[in-house]
């Protein structure tokens, strides 16, 4: 990501043109000090969007088009009052929570909320953002859509000094303004929470794919509070979910589950429905807890014990941020992590005895 942009800002500030060589593969490698190989997939993706050409044995070559004009620099940006808000969806009471804490927050500085959905989608996120800076707006905040290692144009954006934060997760390998919850945290205390009940045996069950920043990071802690315990790390106990079939193959490939984490609550609920497919009563004869609350969960036949985020206070921390931002000169970046709690309620408890 950071050779990509290297190679951009050379040729938009004019120090490569037209035909122009590249540095060597093995002069970049030096320079940023990573591999060949790493060299090689930074200038194969400039290669695949025509910025780039290579001839054989000679190396790699400016194309005649190559460099877009950057998204934003710092002479050309213009003062507002505007904020755009992006993010992948609005659909549920944690995003609408969100939304009310940075409106709320903005708001107490004159900045007006401009709300897009980029519905799950990288390339509408990337029209979005271009967009949003047509508008003239001061600033950029951007809740990641799943699976996403980089987006170009938070890329430039980042690298150009545009007041821009991003929620909910950080990308990695790109240091960012960021206010997301304590993943790691809530995740090994949701797993931590399974083995002092005397669980040995649980599963992660996760939605997003495993790239997605979030999930890596609730993985992670997953991962640990197991390995705290001297508790072996099992892959067949992982599964990323696609259908509630998938669930009930894994509880049947493996009978020594006793315990589910699932990374949000849909797939908590989807867990809760695999598990009254198999006859198999909860907290009775598997327990489960996943991250995220969902409305009126408390009145549920098994209301589910939770890692509760706080969404509003991501949101207010988020707007915070980025107004600091856009009043300092070069502020240095931060990532905020809010803490995690979790609501224990009757969908975990002990395991039923072992069968003779």
């Amino acid at each position: 990501m950071q050779i990509r942009a290297y190679v951009m800002d050379l040729i938009q500030h004019k120090h490569l043109k037209a035909d122009d060589r590249l540095p060597s593969e093995n002069e970049l490698a030096t320079q940023f000090g990573v591999s060949r190989i790493t060299v090689k997939h930074a200038l194969d993706s400039l290669v695949e969007d025509g910025t780039i050409y290579r001839i054989q044995g000679r190396g790699s070559f400016v194309a005649e088009t190559g460099g877009e004009p950057l998204l934003y620099t710092k002479q050309s940006a213009a003062p507002g009052s505007l904020i755009a808000y992006i993010a992948p969806y609005l659909d549920n009471s944690f995003t609408a929570r969100l939304l009310n804490g940075i409106e709320d927050e903005l708001g107490k500085s004159g900045y007006k909320v401009i709300f897009s959905n980029s519905r799950g989608s990288q390339e509408k996120e990337k029209q979005l953002i271009r967009e949003a800076l047509a508008l003239g707006v001061a600033g950029m905040l951007v809740f990641p859509v799943d699976g996403e290692k980089y987006n170009e144009e938070i890329v430039q954006l980042t690298m150009s000094g545009f007041p821009i934060v991003l929620i909910d997760r950080d990308l990695p390998g790109l240091s960012t303004h960021c206010v997301c919850s304590d993943h790691a945290g809530g995740a090994y205390m949701a797993t931590q929470h399974l083995l002092s009940l005397g669980h040995q045996a649980v599963a992660f069950v996760s939605a997003s794919t495993p790239s997605t920043a979030s999930t890596e990071e609730r993985l992670a802690g997953y991962e640990k509070a197991l390995a705290d315990e001297g508790i072996p790390i099992l892959h067949r106990h992982r599964l990323q979910v696609s259908r509630i079939d998938d669930i009930i193959a894994l509880l049947n490939d493996n009978p020594e589950l006793t315990a589910v984490f699932a990374e949000n609550s849909g797939v908590g609920q989807s867990v809760f429905e695999a598990a009254a497919k198999m006859g198999r009563s909860i907290p009775g004869e598997l327990s489960v807890t996943f991250f995220d609350d969902f409305e009126f969960s408390n009145l549920s036949k098994t209301p589910p014990t939770v890692i509760v985020q706080e969404e509003q206070a991501i949101g207010m921390e988020s707007a915070k941020l980025l107004i600091s931002v856009i009043s300092s000169k070069n502020p240095e970046k931060q990532k905020i992590l809010l803490p995690t709690r979790l609501l224990q309620r009757q969908s975990t408890a002990s395991p039923p005895p072992a069968k003779p």
